[in-house]
């Protein structure tokens, strides 16, 4: 069997760390910060650029140096990679028990260096530690991760290494499966265990990478299909969400209804009031829409003050009560915050025959014309095509 060189694989393990430490940091500064956890996760790839070399002076440099301080930027590293899973995935942050733990652990080691030293027991501590820090990481990916291919990955390298971790803290309670040296030779258990760490200090980070890119996918695609104000669909993702739910009720024949929504007289509240109160308006609104709908709809902005509402599987009855229903609403929605601001709905429904929005739209239109004309305040609907 080849022997492996331990300590090119240590120093190895630093370089992959920084390849990806650059890598990830270009992320941090250009990724929306809406995106959390990467700059903890890139303090920590940067803290395991240290690490490798304050080990590989083992023997060379002081103990304190080459032990104690190398094995509290493990901790430290692995601990602000555990605060970036928890900070990507929404999760609390467990700051003071992360802290505790790397110090604890830091005294119990310089205490097994210097007091009673204790190469065996050292291991342990610091297995023991970094092997909860991944656990922790684990369950949070596993628990709260989106199901999709990056995630996968990502939880599966993490397992990995966590077993790995486990298994050399394992071997490290039993005597006679655990070398004497750090860098012992015969040690086939540290020899597994370096190697992985080199490997997965690349891998588990570029794993993260992936995980973020997939997020920032999914917040453009959603920016992309949102109003920005009101955080309703906009015309493209309305027309887009139309077209497939006709696509899926084709086969039943089922009907869909629309509401073209007006705010009445808006234009004097950005007049007298300002655009700032305008846009609080129509957020304010906005949410009271979300509210009121049943499950099912869509509700996006067509444009300025008009809100248009798809409600697939919903007949012209159904469709007028509920119109009715928020007109009501709003008007004591409206009454508690400015007065005389009330909304009129234009109601049309898509005949079976018809495969796009566009001529049930403009109906919903002509109907909106009608409840504007006929002194606003008001639920009006065209029946059928003309």
């Amino acid at each position: 069997m080849p022997q492996i060189d331990l300590r090119t694989t240590v120093l190895l393990s630093a370089v992959m760390s920084a390849l990806m430490s650059v890598v990830l940091l270009s992320a941090y500064y250009s990724f929306p910060r809406s995106i959390k956890g990467i700059g903890r996760w890139v303090s920590g790839s940067l803290l395991l650029i240290v690490t490798p070399v304050l080990f590989w002076l083992r023997d060379i440099a002081p103990d304190w140096l080459s032990i104690v301080v190398a094995n509290c930027l493990v901790m430290a590293a692995m601990a602000l990679w555990m605060l970036a899973v928890q900070a990507f995935y929404g999760r609390p942050q467990t700051w003071r028990c992360a802290a505790a733990l790397t110090v604890l652990g830091t005294l119990l080691l310089a205490w097994y260096a210097f007091g009673q030293p204790n190469y065996v027991a050292r291991v342990t501590i610091a297995t023991f530690v970094v092997g909860i820090f991944y656990c922790v990481q684990c369950v949070v990916i596993v628990r709260y991760g989106e199901r999709h291919f990056s995630t996968y990955f990502f939880g599966t390298l993490m397992i990995a290494q966590t077993l790995v971790v486990l298994l050399r803290f394992g071997t490290s309670l039993f005597a006679g499966m655990t070398g004497q040296s750090f860098f012992a030779p015969g040690d086939a258990i540290q020899i597994i265990y370096l190697s992985s760490n080199t490997l997965m200090d690349l891998a588990l980070s570029a794993a993260f990478m992936l995980v973020i890119t997939r997020r920032l996918h999914v917040e453009l695609d959603v920016l992309s299909r949102t109003d920005p104000l009101t955080l309703l669909l906009n015309r493209r993702a309305l027309y887009a969400a139309g077209q497939e739910a006709l696509e899926g009720m084709a086969e039943d024949g089922a009907e869909m209804a629309l509401l073209l929504i007006d705010l009445d007289h808006f234009k004097r509240i950005n007049d007298s009031m300002g655009h700032a109160e305008g846009d609080r308006v129509l957020t304010a609104f906005s949410s009271m829409l979300r509210r009121e709908l049943p499950p099912g709809a869509y509700p996006g902005r067509f444009g300025g003050e008009e809100f248009l509402v798809l409600l697939p599987r919903t007949g012209m009855t159904g469709a007028l009560a509920l119109a009715e229903r928020l007109r009501a609403t709003s008007s004591r929605f409206f009454g508690e915050r400015v007065a005389d601001l009330t909304i009129s709905i234009g109601v049309a429904c898509l005949e079976k025959s018809e495969t796009r929005l566009d001529d049930a739209i403009g109906r919903a239109d002509l109907a909106l014309y009608r409840a504007k004309s006929a002194g606003r305040n008001r639920v009006e609907a065209v029946m059928q095509a003309a």
